[in-house]
């Protein structure tokens, strides 16, 4: 049985999700993954298990929101500046607290331009060329490369059997398996387990976000458009402000 945007029920389509629901849960995982980043190095081996393994949640749902707007906005050009606007206003505590890169709100720009480009370019090979710039461009961004692709995989296989596993499998398996590797050649090499947080974030948080956006029926739900971007610079923040009032130095990375 399917769902009218083609994706299949889930327990004979009584599982469902919405755009609200999705918001929700990513800003719960972001905020508990940066939470992980910042405090990484007061933390416990087990509480940066948790917080890891619900950060990955994040991207995923992030990405296929981004695509689930470009279908709906009424003006990408609109949408495309509130984007970048909050990009620029993140990557202030994002430079000083997270990470000396462009923030994911950067990465998600880039996107939204290859899905429009995507849509206005006949020429293939054209789009193709913009693509690629646009891949190599975010390379100096959160997600990079990997980002771009599993935004573009979203909008072209939506609807698609397979539309939503598909993108996040890539995701799971590029990030999983070099850190699964790095994993386990420590424990072999030295018996610590200090990776396992990292490969729990792809291969947990990723896989879950299978299960909930196949659940989703292009329902919106409450609106939480402007405190959804507002949020994110203002825990970033909020944590990293915590973190040297704690310790009194700027965290780690």
């Amino acid at each position: 049985m399917t769902s009218g945007n083609g994706y299949s029920l889930i327990g004979g389509g009584k599982f469902e999700t919405t755009s609200f629901t999705l918001k929700i849960i990513a800003i719960v995982a972001m905020t508990m993954n940066h939470a992980a980043n910042i405090f990484y190095d007061v933390l416990p081996l087990p509480a940066l298990c948790v917080l890891f393994g619900a950060g990955g949640l994040t991207f995923p749902i992030m990405a296929f929101l981004l695509v689930v707007g470009y279908r709906h906005t009424s003006n990408i050009k609109k949408y495309a500046f509130r984007l970048g606007v909050f990009a620029l206003i993140s990557q202030i505590p994002f430079s000083l607290f997270l990470a000396p890169t462009g923030n994911v709100l950067v990465t998600l720009l880039i996107s939204l331009g290859v899905l429009y480009a995507d849509d206005q370019m006949r020429n293939r090979a054209a789009f193709w060329a913009v693509f690629a710039i646009a891949a190599v461009g975010s390379l100096a961004c959160d997600w990079g490369f990997l980002g771009v692709v599993i935004v573009y995989l979203f909008k072209t296989m939506y609807g698609q059997r397979g539309g939503i596993a598909v993108p996040v499998v890539i995701a799971i398996l590029a990030l999983g398996l070099p850190l699964l590797s790095n994993l386990v050649a420590n424990v072999v090499a030295t018996g610590d387990w200090y990776y396992l947080p990292q490969v729990l974030y792809p291969f947990v948080g990723c896989a879950l976000v299978i299960p909930l956006l196949s659940g989703y029926r292009g329902r919106r739900g409450y609106p939480l458009k402007w405190f959804f971007y507002a949020y994110y610079p203002a825990h970033i923040a909020v944590l990293g402000i915590a973190y040297v009032l704690a310790f009194g130095a700027m965290p780690y990375f």
